[in-house]
């Protein structure tokens, strides 16, 4: 996985992440004080969206960055990618041996759970440069991962409780160094699994509580240690949390429990707030986005869960549930922001795995000695789909979506596909590729609303700018080339062919479905006519834009503003011409029936103004209610 770790593009929050790294690596190595506070003391380079980084753990990217300091000819998105590789690598490892412990050690359970981890293409795709997420998940699962070894192995001869000590302390370290939040709720997870483990396993209760408690001291003791070590050592890589280790722990948690970042997303074919989704956000996104033969033996598990409490013991699957389940319905409860598909949710997926290959288990006790390798083999085969689709989509495994939504082109003006704006590698290094020197000598101007510019964009300055810009105002800006993706677009364009836009020189698909494109502008007119219409030489801007017009005729906003020149000189009728076509281009821009009402106000016909009107209002009406 790390070796193919370099073909992942930068995802949309690495910018920000490796900036805060380089803000820790300078604590230490130049006493800068960024890396402590930067809602007081903004930042000279990101100064909104990366407020409240120091409440976020710095494992990663201290790491990341540290050893790009080290190979400074390693390029720092590179290295980044590698280590996620490593750590992802990590997590589908430990979720395999995890598998192997509850079942009983059968190693064929391991080798199942650790395949059903490496073709869940989600997971896999995410790892290759989530630095934030994947890393998340694998401290929780090594730390569970011993704890039940610790649990199993009690008072056993032989078994090294030195090591599986160690083992805990490397997952505290791990979920700390990234999430001091999450942390506090990996301690939550052990002391109830501890408690459930004296008081429901007679054999784990006798071993405790007999020879005056001085097993169940050791046990407790064990983990004091595993916690000190573990939070003393992500605490180094925590400059906030290292000015103050207990203040500032709980502050992390206050401020994460009520930080509420508002980014819309599309879910279901309806775009909500983060903070508005429906219940059933998380639960729906992981069972259309988990191969569906996964999915079939989780069912089969649950089926037989009776069944289950008897052959892997009810405190082991008591602990599977709890932390597959438990975190989807506190964010059901606390009504937390869910943005991403469920990446912030990665951390249950192990237990959700393991118990797909305890259902494989399971399922063999229905067949005689000679066919017990039947569902062995059916798990294998209804595999067969998501590993092909995670070789034939690379490197974008990560938009993956199963048979219960019609795959990807099913998904698509549905759900968010490429929201981590994986494809500006493939697009930007397209551009760099072919994109033909001017002749003239004048720089070729690009402009993209992904993240990733300096790292792809940049590597020659002398023939070509980079800059950010947004998609629906790219007919106000000079560019030559504009390079994009479906995040954001508005869900009626995606659903009625409407997007992607005209003049696309390349294009990043996977079984058909746009991911991104790369747009070339036929003409510069429109950006010059809203030049034009902004300075109030509205004669000017209507030739400029029917001029632009004979090249690109799917900008919906360009029909709004040559609407709004042409009403500019009393030609209403024309202008409602021009406000129909972008309502064609676009029907859930309320401001579209806003103009339309005025405009037939001004013709004088008051019934057609009245109907836009309404539908005006009902819009508005609509995404406030989406938004309360």
């Amino acid at each position: 996985m790390p070796s193919i770790s370099h073909d992942f593009g930068q995802n949309g929050d690495e910018d920000v992440e490796a900036q805060y790294g380089q803000d820790i690596f300078n604590y230490y190595a130049r006493g800068d004080q960024q890396a402590l506070d930067y809602d007081t003391h903004l930042h000279p380079v990101f100064s909104t969206n990366i407020s409240g980084m120091q409440f976020y753990g710095g494992m990663f990217n201290l790491m990341t960055e540290s050893v790009h300091q080290i190979f400074p000819s390693w390029q720092i998105m590179d290295v980044r990618h590698f280590f996620a590789a490593l750590l992802g690598a990590l997590l589908m490892i430990f979720t395999g041996l995890l598998a192997y412990r509850v079942s009983n050690k059968k190693w064929w359970i391991a080798v199942l759970g650790l395949g059903f981890m490496i073709f869940s293409p989600r997971i896999f795709g995410e790892s290759m440069n989530n630095g934030k997420d994947i890393p998340f998940a694998t401290g929780m699962v090594i730390a569970i991962y011993y704890f039940v070894r610790l649990m199993q192995d009690l008072g056993l001869p032989g078994k090294s409780s030195w090591k599986t000590t160690m083992g805990i302390a490397l997952g505290i370290f791990i979920t700390f160094g990234m999430r001091p939040a999450g942390g506090l709720l990996l301690i939550a997870y052990l002391g109830l699994y501890l408690l459930v483990y004296i008081f429901f396993n007679k054999e784990i209760k006798s071993a405790l509580w007999g020879n005056k408690y001085s097993l169940l001291k050791r046990t407790i003791l064990q983990l004091i240690t595993a916690f000190l070590i573990g939070y003393g050592l992500a605490l180094f890589t925590w400059p906030y949390g290292l000015v103050s280790p207990i203040k500032h722990l709980f502050s992390s948690l206050a401020e994460m429990a009520n930080r509420s970042i508002i980014i819309m997303t599309l879910y279901d074919g309806i775009t909500y707030p983060s903070h508005r989704t429906p219940w059933h956000y998380n639960f729906k996104w992981i069972l259309i986005t988990t191969p569906l033969i996964i999915v079939l033996f989780l069912g089969l598990f649950l089926v037989l869960f009776p069944k289950a409490n008897k052959s892997y013991g009810s405190t082991t699957i008591f602990i599977l549930l709890f932390a597959a389940v438990f975190p989807l319905l506190y964010i059901i409860i606390k009504q937390s922001p869910n943005f991403d598909s469920w990446r912030h949710i990665f951390f249950v997926y192990p237990y959700w795995v393991v118990m797909a290959a305890l259902g494989v288990d399971m399922a063999t006790k229905f067949f005689r000695e000679k066919l017990k390798w039947v569902p062995l083999a059916a798990a294998g085969l209804g595999l067969l789909p998501a590993m092909a689709w995670t070789v034939r989509s690379h490197p974008f495994q990560y938009v993956y979506f199963n048979q219960f939504v019609g795959g990807l082109p099913g998904a698509f003006g549905k759900y968010d596909i490429d929201y981590y704006q994986v494809t500006n590698k493939k697009m930007m290094n397209w551009v760099s590729d072919n994109v033909p020197k001017s002749k003239d000598g004048k720089k070729i101007i690009v402009r993209s609303n992904l993240d990733g510019l300096d790292t792809y964009l940049q590597k020659d300055s002398t023939w070509m700018t980079a800059s950010y810009g947004r998609f629906y105002e790219r007919n106000e800006q000079d560019w030559d080339y504009f390079i994009t993706y479906g995040r954001f677009i508005s869900p009626y364009q995606l659903q009625n062919g409407k997007w992607p836009p005209a003049n696309v020189v390349y294009s990043v698909k996977i079984d058909g479905v746009p991911l991104g494109v790369v747009i070339k502008r036929g003409s510069k007119d429109d950006s010059i006519a809203y030049q034009a219409l902004n300075n109030e030489n509205f004669e000017t801007a209507i030739l400029k834009y029917e001029s632009y017009l004979k090249t690109d005729s799917t900008d919906e906003m360009v029909y709004f503003n040559y609407g709004l020149a042409l009403a500019s000189v009393d030609s209403f009728g024309n202008a409602i011409h021009s406000l129909k076509k972008a309502i064609l281009l676009d029907a859930s821009r309320p401001e579209f029936f806003q103009l339309l009402a005025i405009l037939y106000k001004e013709q004088g016909d008051m019934e057609q103004a009245q109907n836009a009107y309404i539908q005006y209002e009902n819009m508005v009406a609509e995404e406030d209610n989406r938004m309360k």
